[in-house]
């Protein structure tokens, strides 16, 4: 039987600065449900990229006083970078200045929307924020400054453009998202796009070369260059061949999630929809919007200037622990506050006293007290208390709620060492091997519990225990008659 597809994406990176700790988060939560998909066996496609066009790009290359393609090659390779030191599992990597696999699905797209009626050309006037590539009401302006980039003037702007109708869409939308047919997660972000979309206007969908230079060119009107919307969003489906591999598109779309942030909600919840409607191609399945990265509870930013490096703070604190405290650090509606001190007691309190000092704990008694071999297991209530977790860990993850599904894997780490501790297996070793036993079966599931979040710890804990590969499937307490590896210290405390 065909395994079942499972298509995910990120948003594309504007890479006119270095990453953050915001990108860093974001292809962690995608790479975590990538790799939960996997373990379920699916035929997982994950995407991710950058969003390589527009007036920022072309500023920041002429202030680097480098040709724009130059400087993009040259931060596009840190964004892979930071992708690999983060162990990012991804499929294909798009960049939208990608002319042969990029351009054509564009280019098409543009042309369902004008055989739909969907496009008029119109001057307009209007308040243009350059962080956000985005024209802004006066409502959403805070003392005349957008709210997400206060430290940049707002342009006020008049130009002749073309409009696409997303006024014609927005009552097909909210019924979607209301049925949720097309969903939103979490609630709090339905409910912020709902009341968006009873207002929607119609919006600007190219600029005068004149004023965007660096761009895709309008079909028929080279004087005009494509905005951000028909450009960057249509990487979902560019990327997978829409425009030029038809076969492959219908083979993955729709989108089973998009994981975006909150600040580009209508982006993706109002305006990718009506495109995708008007273009007669089916919705993603759904939109997961996590919440920011705060530093001393302010957004973290390149406008904001409270940028912490992510290479820095994996190179100083291990991928795993890193990835481990971003995906904990955040309440699956709210905001996650990260500081070297925070993540420093997670790792010595979580990680080190609880999970890796029962494993080793365990693992090393196995070592020395029974030639590393176990046989059976001690038919003891712990095993009904850890495979009752199983259900509500699967939960939290298809629910993206990776702070709960954190909670409760480090519940069943505690409960194997409440269990060792109980049986006192040290005061007679003899009468104690299917103690042990059933200590390895509670470090296997961790290893497969674990992998979505923490794939370099999993595969070293599967390496001790002498076990290949392990899915999902298999979480259970059938390990007997098996040989471990030798055990070593997965985490160290961090003084």
């Amino acid at each position: 039987m065909a395994k079942k597809k499972f298509y995910i994406t990120t948003a594309i990176d504007y890479p006119n600065a270095r990453p953050h700790l915001g990108h860093a988060l974001e292809k962690v939560q995608a790479d975590a449900i990538a790799r939960f998909q996997r373990l379920q066996g699916k035929d997982v496609f994950f995407q991710t990229g950058t969003d390589e066009h527009g007036t920022k790009i072309w500023r920041a290359a002429e202030a680097a006083k480098k040709p724009v393609e130059e400087f993009l090659d040259e931060q596009v390779a840190v964004f892979k970078e930071l992708c690999k030191k983060l162990n990012i599992s991804y499929d294909y990597f798009i960049r939208t200045t990608d002319q042969k696999i990029h351009y054509p699905g564009v280019i098409k797209l543009w042309n369902e929307l004008v055989k739909s009626g969907d496009i008029f050309k119109q001057t307009y006037t209007g308040l243009y924020c350059i962080g956000c590539e985005a024209f802004k009401t006066e409502k959403e302006l805070v003392n005349g400054k957008c709210p997400d980039h206060p430290t940049r003037q707002i342009e006020e702007v008049e130009e002749e453009n073309y409009f696409f109708k997303l006024s014609k869409y927005k009552e097909q939308i909210i019924s979607k998202i209301k049925s949720d047919e097309f969903r939103v997660s979490p609630d709090v972000r339905k409910h912020e796009i709902l009341a968006f979309l009873e207002n929607a206007k119609d919006i600007s969908f190219s600029r005068p070369k004149t004023s965007l230079p660096w761009g895709i060119p309008v079909p028929g009107d080279d004087r005009q260059v494509m905005y951000v919307w028909c450009d960057a969003l249509s990487n979902y489906i560019t990327g997978i061949g829409y425009g030029r591999d038809e076969e492959n598109f219908e083979k993955l779309w729709p989108a089973d999630v998009h994981v975006i942030g909150k600040d580009i909600l209508r982006f993706h919840a109002a305006f990718w929809p009506a495109m995708l409607l008007s273009a007669k191609i089916k919705l993603p399945k759904e939109l997961f919007v996590h919440g920011w990265i705060l530093s001393k509870g302010a957004k973290m930013g390149k406008s904001t200037g409270n940028v912490l490096d992510p290479f820095a703070q994996i190179e100083k604190y291990g991928v795993d622990p890193f990835r481990f405290y971003i995906l904990g650090a955040m309440n699956i509606d709210g905001d996650g506050e990260y500081s070297e001190e925070l993540l420093k007691e997670r790792i010595n309190t979580v990680l080190v006293s609880n999970l890796s000092n029962f494993c080793y704990r365990s693992m090393s008694f196995v070592n020395k007290n029974y030639d590393s071999e176990i046989t059976g297991i001690d038919e003891d209530k712990v095993i009904g208390e850890v495979e009752a977790k199983f259900p509500e860990i699967k939960k939290a993850y298809e629910e993206y709620d990776f702070k709960k599904a954190i909670d409760i894997i480090m519940e069943v780490s505690a409960l194997g060492n409440a269990y060792f501790q109980k049986k006192e297996p040290w005061k007679n070793p003899a009468e104690s091997a299917d103690v042990l036993g059933t200590c390895m079966n509670i470090i296997k599931n961790l290893a497969i519990l674990c992998e979505p979040m923490m794939p370099e710890f999993s595969e070293k804990l599967k390496k001790q225990l002498k076990i290949k590969k392990l899915s999902w499937d298999e979480l259970g307490f059938d390990l007997k008659k098996h040989r471990i590896g030798t055990a070593e210290i997965l985490f160290m405390k961090i003084k």
